[in-house]
Protein backbone atom coordinates (compact mmCIF):
# COMPACT_ATOMS: atom_id res chain seq x y z
CA UNK A 1 0.00 0.00 0.00
CA UNK A 2 1.08 3.52 -0.63
CA UNK A 3 1.70 6.25 1.90
CA UNK A 4 -0.56 9.28 1.96
CA UNK A 5 1.39 12.26 0.73
CA UNK A 6 -0.09 15.72 0.32
CA UNK A 7 0.43 17.62 -2.89
CA UNK A 8 0.40 21.42 -2.97
CA UNK A 9 -3.33 21.74 -3.74
CA UNK A 10 -4.62 19.11 -1.33
CA UNK A 11 -5.83 19.62 2.20
CA UNK A 12 -6.71 16.85 4.58
CA UNK A 13 -9.39 17.31 7.20
CA UNK A 14 -7.94 15.81 10.35
CA UNK A 15 -10.26 14.76 13.12
CA UNK A 16 -7.53 13.91 15.59
CA UNK A 17 -4.31 12.20 16.56
CA UNK A 18 -4.37 9.45 19.17
CA UNK A 19 -1.73 7.47 21.01
CA UNK A 20 -2.27 3.73 20.64
CA UNK A 21 -1.12 0.69 22.51
CA UNK A 22 2.32 -0.31 21.31
CA UNK A 23 3.68 3.26 21.04
CA UNK A 24 1.94 3.90 17.71
CA UNK A 25 0.08 7.03 16.69
CA UNK A 26 -3.30 6.90 14.95
CA UNK A 27 -4.37 9.74 12.70
CA UNK A 28 -8.11 9.89 12.09
CA UNK A 29 -9.15 11.91 9.07
CA UNK A 30 -11.60 12.17 6.25
CA UNK A 31 -10.52 10.44 3.03
CA UNK A 32 -9.23 12.43 0.08
CA UNK A 33 -9.44 11.57 -3.61
CA UNK A 34 -5.74 10.73 -3.58
CA UNK A 35 -6.59 7.90 -1.13
CA UNK A 36 -8.71 6.09 -3.73
CA UNK A 37 -6.24 3.39 -4.77
CA UNK A 38 -5.08 2.79 -1.22
CA UNK A 39 -8.70 2.45 -0.07
CA UNK A 40 -9.39 -0.05 -2.86
CA UNK A 41 -6.33 -2.07 -1.80
CA UNK A 42 -7.38 -1.78 1.84
CA UNK A 43 -10.90 -3.06 1.20
CA UNK A 44 -9.61 -5.99 -0.85
CA UNK A 45 -7.16 -6.88 1.93
CA UNK A 46 -9.62 -6.73 4.86
CA UNK A 47 -12.17 -8.76 2.92
CA UNK A 48 -9.63 -11.61 2.93
CA UNK A 49 -8.84 -11.30 6.66
CA UNK A 50 -12.20 -12.06 8.24
CA UNK A 51 -15.56 -13.66 7.54
CA UNK A 52 -17.33 -10.95 9.54
CA UNK A 53 -17.63 -8.34 6.77
CA UNK A 54 -20.43 -8.00 4.21
CA UNK A 55 -18.45 -9.18 1.17
CA UNK A 56 -16.69 -12.31 0.02
CA UNK A 57 -13.03 -11.83 -0.97
CA UNK A 58 -12.86 -10.40 -4.47
CA UNK A 59 -16.33 -8.85 -4.45
CA UNK A 60 -15.14 -5.29 -3.91
CA UNK A 61 -14.75 -4.17 -7.50
CA UNK A 62 -14.79 -0.36 -7.57
CA UNK A 63 -12.59 1.10 -10.26
CA UNK A 64 -10.22 3.91 -9.36
CA UNK A 65 -12.62 6.40 -10.95
CA UNK A 66 -15.60 5.00 -9.04
CA UNK A 67 -13.72 5.21 -5.74
CA UNK A 68 -12.65 8.79 -6.48
CA UNK A 69 -16.27 9.68 -7.30
CA UNK A 70 -17.42 8.03 -4.07
CA UNK A 71 -14.89 10.00 -2.00
CA UNK A 72 -15.92 13.24 -3.75
CA UNK A 73 -19.57 12.52 -2.98
CA UNK A 74 -18.76 12.23 0.73
CA UNK A 75 -17.51 15.80 0.82
CA UNK A 76 -20.95 17.23 0.07
CA UNK A 77 -23.01 14.70 2.04
CA UNK A 78 -24.20 16.29 5.28
CA UNK A 79 -26.01 13.10 6.34
CA UNK A 80 -22.98 10.86 6.58
CA UNK A 81 -19.31 10.81 7.42
CA UNK A 82 -16.50 8.44 6.48
CA UNK A 83 -13.23 8.35 8.36
CA UNK A 84 -9.97 6.54 7.79
CA UNK A 85 -7.48 5.53 10.44
CA UNK A 86 -3.84 5.88 9.47
CA UNK A 87 -0.78 4.46 11.23
CA UNK A 88 2.74 5.16 9.93
CA UNK A 89 1.29 6.73 6.77
CA UNK A 90 -0.83 3.68 5.90
CA UNK A 91 -4.63 3.38 6.02
CA UNK A 92 -5.35 0.55 8.48
CA UNK A 93 -9.02 1.18 9.29
CA UNK A 94 -12.13 2.88 8.08
CA UNK A 95 -15.48 3.72 9.59
CA UNK A 96 -18.60 5.29 8.20
CA UNK A 97 -21.75 6.56 9.85
CA UNK A 98 -24.85 7.98 8.26
CA UNK A 99 -28.51 8.72 8.64
CA UNK A 100 -30.52 5.52 8.00
CA UNK A 101 -32.91 7.21 5.57
CA UNK A 102 -33.52 10.84 4.61
CA UNK A 103 -37.23 10.66 5.38
CA UNK A 104 -38.17 12.81 8.38
CA UNK A 105 -39.26 9.79 10.42
CA UNK A 106 -35.77 8.27 10.20
CA UNK A 107 -33.57 11.32 10.75
CA UNK A 108 -33.06 10.43 14.43
CA UNK A 109 -31.32 7.15 13.49
CA UNK A 110 -27.84 6.50 12.07
CA UNK A 111 -26.10 3.27 11.04
CA UNK A 112 -22.42 2.51 11.45
CA UNK A 113 -19.93 0.26 9.65
CA UNK A 114 -16.30 -0.31 10.61
CA UNK A 115 -13.30 -2.41 9.63
CA UNK A 116 -9.72 -2.64 10.90
CA UNK A 117 -6.84 -4.56 9.33
CA UNK A 118 -6.14 -7.71 11.33
CA UNK A 119 -2.53 -6.73 12.09
CA UNK A 120 -3.92 -3.72 13.99
CA UNK A 121 -6.61 -5.47 16.05
CA UNK A 122 -6.37 -4.95 19.80
CA UNK A 123 -4.67 -1.54 19.60
CA UNK A 124 -7.77 0.54 20.35
CA UNK A 125 -8.32 1.78 16.78
CA UNK A 126 -11.89 0.52 16.56
CA UNK A 127 -12.83 2.24 19.80
CA UNK A 128 -11.36 5.58 18.65
CA UNK A 129 -13.24 5.44 15.35
CA UNK A 130 -16.47 4.46 17.11
CA UNK A 131 -16.11 7.43 19.49
CA UNK A 132 -15.58 9.76 16.52
CA UNK A 133 -18.77 8.39 14.94
CA UNK A 134 -20.67 8.87 18.20
CA UNK A 135 -19.47 12.50 18.28
CA UNK A 136 -20.69 13.00 14.70
CA UNK A 137 -24.08 11.59 15.69
CA UNK A 138 -24.40 13.87 18.68
CA UNK A 139 -23.47 16.97 16.65
CA UNK A 140 -26.08 15.97 14.05
CA UNK A 141 -28.86 15.40 16.58
CA UNK A 142 -28.93 11.65 16.01
CA UNK A 143 -30.67 9.93 18.90
CA UNK A 144 -29.94 6.29 18.07
CA UNK A 145 -26.85 4.65 16.58
CA UNK A 146 -27.29 1.20 15.04
CA UNK A 147 -25.12 -1.57 13.69
CA UNK A 148 -25.23 -5.21 12.69
CA UNK A 149 -22.58 -7.69 13.74
CA UNK A 150 -22.04 -11.40 13.12
CA UNK A 151 -23.04 -13.25 16.29
CA UNK A 152 -19.71 -15.12 16.35
CA UNK A 153 -17.66 -11.89 16.27
CA UNK A 154 -17.08 -11.90 20.03
CA UNK A 155 -14.30 -9.27 20.02
CA UNK A 156 -16.43 -6.70 18.22
CA UNK A 157 -19.53 -7.50 20.29
CA UNK A 158 -17.55 -7.01 23.51
CA UNK A 159 -16.31 -3.61 22.29
CA UNK A 160 -19.80 -2.53 21.21
CA UNK A 161 -21.30 -3.56 24.54
CA UNK A 162 -18.51 -1.72 26.36
CA UNK A 163 -19.48 1.40 24.40
CA UNK A 164 -23.10 1.01 25.51
CA UNK A 165 -24.67 -0.84 22.57
CA UNK A 166 -27.33 -3.41 23.40
CA UNK A 167 -28.55 -6.37 21.35
CA UNK A 168 -32.10 -5.83 20.11
CA UNK A 169 -32.60 -8.88 17.94
CA UNK A 170 -31.02 -11.56 15.80
CA UNK A 171 -31.24 -11.94 12.04
CA UNK A 172 -31.15 -15.65 11.29
CA UNK A 173 -28.98 -16.59 8.29
CA UNK A 174 -28.18 -12.93 7.64
CA UNK A 175 -25.08 -13.91 5.64
CA UNK A 176 -24.56 -16.87 3.33
CA UNK A 177 -20.94 -17.69 2.63
CA UNK A 178 -19.59 -19.08 -0.63
CA UNK A 179 -19.08 -22.47 1.07
CA UNK A 180 -22.84 -22.70 1.71
CA UNK A 181 -22.69 -22.01 5.47
CA UNK A 182 -24.59 -19.19 7.16
CA UNK A 183 -23.95 -16.58 9.83
CA UNK A 184 -26.52 -14.91 12.04
CA UNK A 185 -26.24 -11.23 12.92
CA UNK A 186 -27.18 -9.26 16.00
CA UNK A 187 -28.92 -5.91 15.55
CA UNK A 188 -27.41 -3.57 18.14
CA UNK A 189 -28.54 -0.11 19.23
CA UNK A 190 -26.85 2.66 21.21
CA UNK A 191 -29.23 5.35 22.55
CA UNK A 192 -27.52 8.76 22.37
CA UNK A 193 -29.88 10.98 24.35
Amino acid sequence: MCNHELNETETVTYKGKYELRGNKQLIVRMPEESDAQELIDYMKAVDCETRYLAREPGEFNFSLEQEEDFIRSLTDDKNSQMLVGEVDGQIVANCSVGIVMNNRRYLHRAALGISVMKAYWGMGIGRVLMEECKDWCKSNEVEQLELEVVTENERAIAMYKNLGFEIHGTKKHALKYSDGTYADEYFMILPLD
